[in-house]
């Protein structure tokens, strides 16, 4: 008793030591998971990353065909829509006639009573045997709609799939465009920056300058070497942000962030033109082609046919059964010589009608959760609507305010430029103060910064104008 008692608390020990081994002995400290490197994120040895020529200046066009090749998001989106028309193909197979074959071979020994009468032994033994190969239909006819409704479902949740692929392009497109645009405008400040760096050194020169002469006193000095500093720092400031630019856009494309890439500026790119339709007319073409909306439309279409199959399960269904087989064997009864042998036909057809009487209110909940489903479908698509209409009217607003910026911007710019150029000649020939130069030079960075972002701007809301109203990437 003991030596059983012993092996069941060891084989208890034993399990607890195997359960203990597959979690974490305890909860204050991370844990060396076995087998971790089964679990690698690494690409398989057959996957290729896209390639990206280091020594390439890339066009905006060429980013968008890049990104639109290997960012997994259109390979989910395209799985997506396969999946659809598959599921599509299963839902019309499920209502088409079903012929399946079987085949059943055994064999068998039976013994039963039998009055005294018939049998002096009060029974008797029978020996079976036999092979009966057979083929069943089953065809559903008539179900009141429901087999239209299932189809008319997945035929529209295939459109849903093939419009969401749309979308994924456009997205992908306008998410790219944006973060290239976004890039130029950062590269436009570090230029910005440089040519700061650049001003703050010459009027240090000249501080410098006036102070051997004796016309510039040591503050003025001190604060000229100050700007240079701080236009340094500017500068360094300007290339940081220049790397996370160009992240967000490797990430937009799906390109791996360790990939080399130089992308083209926007000088000599013409702008964009005037808007030369009113809004109606471009949220009118926003509702009748962006993929999204049309999406929901054909998610609000499916969610109508699912009502309709539901309906339809309150009536009566109509089916067509068949079935053909042979029957192969022998039999041998206990006292009678020999086997009785038989190979004949066996078949059979029926129609029959089922009709659904009692369910417990199954077919009830059904239908009120399709019609849930349907209002539900009915609402997002309302709110798809509502913010496609605000953003193609933020998106035409956004336009006019950047070109009207832009005409600004380019004014201003000349201006402080002149104005610089004044007030650096009258500081050099003893006119103009340090604060008169410095403040033009203030002004002149801001007009520099304002001329790249305005331009980096314009293109950007030209962008999301088309983005909103699904001019972005048509097929």
């Amino acid at each position: 008793m003991n030596r059983t008692a012993a092996a069941l608390a060891l084989l208890v020990s034993l399990g607890a030591q195997a359960g203990e081994r597959l979690t974490p002995p305890t909860a204050e400290r991370p844990w060396a998971v076995p087998n971790t490197s089964r679990y690698s994120a690494r690409p398989a040895a057959g996957e290729e990353a896209p390639s990206i020529d280091a020594g390439k200046t890339y066009e905006l066009a060429e980013l968008i065909d890049l990104a639109q090749r290997s960012n997994p998001e259109t390979r989910i989106s395209w799985q997506r829509a396969v999946e659809a028309a598959l599921a599509g193909g299963m839902a019309e197979a499920a209502y088409a006639p079903m012929l399946s074959a079987k085949a059943a071979a055994g064999v068998q020994h039976v013994s039963s009573p039998l009055p005294k009468t018939v049998s002096r032994e009060g029974f008797f033994v029978a020996d079976a045997q036999a092979i009966i190969p057979q083929l069943t239909l089953r065809w559903l006819i008539f179900d009141f709609g429901g087999k239209q409704a299932t189809l008319d479902a997945a035929q529209e949740m295939l459109a849903a799939a093939n419009f969401g692929f749309n979308a994924t392009h456009q997205k992908i497109v306008f998410d790219v465009t944006r973060a290239y645009y976004s890039l130029n405008a950062v590269q436009g400040r570090r230029e910005v920056a440089r040519a700061s760096l650049s001003l703050a050194g010459t009027l240090q020169d000249a501080a410098e300058q006036r102070r051997g002469r004796g016309l510039a006193t040591l503050p003025e000095v001190l604060q000229a070497r100050e700007r240079t500093a701080r236009a340094a720092y500017e500068m360094q400031e300007a290339i940081a942000a220049e790397t996370d630019a160009k992240m967000a856009l490797l990430e937009a494309m799906g390109v791996r962030p360790t990939a080399t890439l130089r992308v083209a500026g926007l000088a000599g790119r013409a702008l964009p033109a005037s808007v030369e339709d009113t809004a109606d007319k471009l949220i009118d073409r926003a509702l009748a082609q962006r993929p999204d909306l049309l999406a929901r439309v054909a998610q609000v279409r499916a969610r109508e046919a699912d009502l309709r199959k539901a309906q339809s399960e309150f009536y009566p269904k109509i089916v067509i059964a068949g079935d053909l087989g042979q029957n192969i064997g022998r039999v041998r009864t206990q006292g009678v010589p020999g086997w009785s042998s038989v190979n004949e036909p066996m078949y059979g057809a029926a129609i029959a009608i089922e009709v659904p009487l009692f369910d417990g209110g199954l077919r009830r909940d059904r239908v009120a959760t399709a019609r849930a489903q349907q209002r539900i479908a009915e609402e997002e698509l309302e709110r798809a609507r509502d913010q496609a209409v605000r953003q193609v009217v933020k998106a035409y607003e956004d336009l006019k305010v950047a070109l009207r910026q832009r005409e600004a911007a380019v004014a201003l710019l000349a201006a402080a430029e002149n104005s610089h150029d004044a007030a650096l000649d009258s500081y050099r020939n003893g006119v103009a103060t340090f604060v008169d130069v410095t403040n033009a030079e203030t002004a002149l960075t801001r007009a520099r910064t304002a001329d790249t972002e305005t331009r980096s701007a314009l293109f950007t809301a030209a962008a999301s104008l088309a983005f909103g109203t699904g001019d972005l990437a048509q097929p």
